[in-house]
């Protein structure tokens, strides 16, 4: 009779109810704040020194480009990119030549520019330039005069907005200086020597 009585407590035993805990949590919340200021960023990216060297008579009659010149001592190009996180339009200006050998000054519109655009913005659509050849060169002026301007949205970083100026002194194209080097020299605008400027690109937001 005894042996009864124990198996019946074993499995009363066994069957009793499991006991389960509820399992506590508690959250809270961190905000994260992305401050995401305005970047108009002008870079040369190289050919920040250019040099035009005259020595002979077609030098001085016909000019010198980057086509017909020798490298390194004939200027070439320069090429730029911008970097920009709205829309934007580039300017360009110089003082006249003054001597650091020499007498006189050499007029500035004797130098020109032409523009390529080796982005992913081309001209057409979403940026514009009235001087993309030889034939149309800016002659630079002592003002800054717009070189590249916005069509569309020319907004973003150097693989979109970069660009090739090209470089001519002396060529009497586009809005160059229409007299030639020599004809200036004979007119004592200017001697022989060895003259220098510095010519200003101006990247301008636009609102």
């Amino acid at each position: 009779m005894k042996k009864i009585v124990i198996l019946l407590s074993l499995i009363f035993a066994l069957q009793a109810p499991v006991l389960v805990f509820a399992q506590l949590e508690d959250t809270e919340n961190v905000v994260f704040n992305a401050i995401l200021g305005g970047v108009f960023n002008l870079v040369v990216q190289d050919g920040e020194l250019q040099t035009a060297t005259f020595n002979t008579a077609d030098d001085y009659n016909f000019g010198i480009s980057e086509s017909i010149g020798t490298p390194g001592i004939d200027p070439g190009f320069t090429t730029v990119a911008m970097e920009a996180t709205g829309n934007w339009y580039l300017q360009i200006g110089a003082p006249d030549f003054t001597p650091i050998s020499g007498t006189g000054t050499i007029p500035i519109d004797n130098l020109g520019v032409w523009c390529e655009a080796t982005g992913t913005h081309q001209f057409g659509t979403e940026v514009s330039c009235a001087f993309q050849t030889a034939e149309t060169a800016l002659g630079l002026q002592n003002a800054n005069v717009t070189l590249i301007d916005l069509l569309t949205n020319n907004s973003g970083g150097a693989p979109e907005n970069q660009f090739v100026l090209h470089w001519l002194m002396g060529t009497m194209q586009g809005s160059m200086n229409i007299e030639s080097m020599f004809a200036q020299l004979s007119a004592g605008q200017f001697s022989q020597g060895t003259y220098t400027t510095t010519v200003v690109l101006t990247m301008t937001e636009i609102p």
